[in-house]
């Protein structure tokens, strides 16, 4: 008959077994999974993964020896799994290469960039001619078809092609002009 005192007993010394085998492993289990991921911070915390995997399984493993080849063999699945959903969602290989990402906020630089930018668009759109300027705002703006723009103004849709050619080519040279 166990006692509760004699289960919590049994877990602790069985607790120290697997930090004990853990250990007597962990280079080895380091090895093979930056062999395998290729990134040494990876591999890392990949081996974490691997204790923390056989911690929370400790009351399954109960009155079992631990085997090496066990430990290696959850450090081996946690690096495929890695493997895998890297080819599904390459990002980075790893904090190694945190260094050469790009941080994706405007720079004051790029916020002048595109101010500038929306103002000489802004502007040759003013100066558009009326038809030109309204067949382009419907079109881009408000999303529509040349066939719905020519409905709602009634015209061809080979007029409202004709209007948005002119448009766009006169934005073309607003753009051009400013480089």
């Amino acid at each position: 008959m166990h006692t509760a005192g004699s289960s919590i007993t049994m877990q602790t010394a069985y607790s120290a077994e697997i930090v004990s085998t853990f250990l007597s492993l962990r280079k080895v289990l380091l090895s093979t999974i930056a062999r395998m991921v290729k990134s040494p911070a990876t591999a890392e915390d990949l081996v974490q993964d691997t204790f923390l995997r056989l911690w929370e399984r400790r009351a399954d493993l109960n009155d079992r020896p631990l085997q090496p080849g066990y430990v290696v063999r959850i450090g081996r699945n946690l690096a495929i799994d890695f493997k895998r959903r890297e080819r599904v969602a390459p990002f980075v290989g790893g904090i190694d290469d945190l260094q050469f990402i790009k941080d994706p906020t405007p720079t004051p630089e790029d916020h002048a960039i595109a101010s500038q930018n929306l103002r000489v668009i802004s502007d040759a759109i003013a100066c558009l001619p009326p038809r030109a300027k309204e067949v382009f705002v419907m079109a881009r703006i408000d999303g529509l078809t040349y066939v719905e723009i020519g409905r709602k103004l009634g015209i061809s849709p080979k007029t409202v092609f004709s209007h948005m050619v002119v448009a766009l080519e006169r934005l073309d040279q607003a753009q051009q002009a400013t480089r």
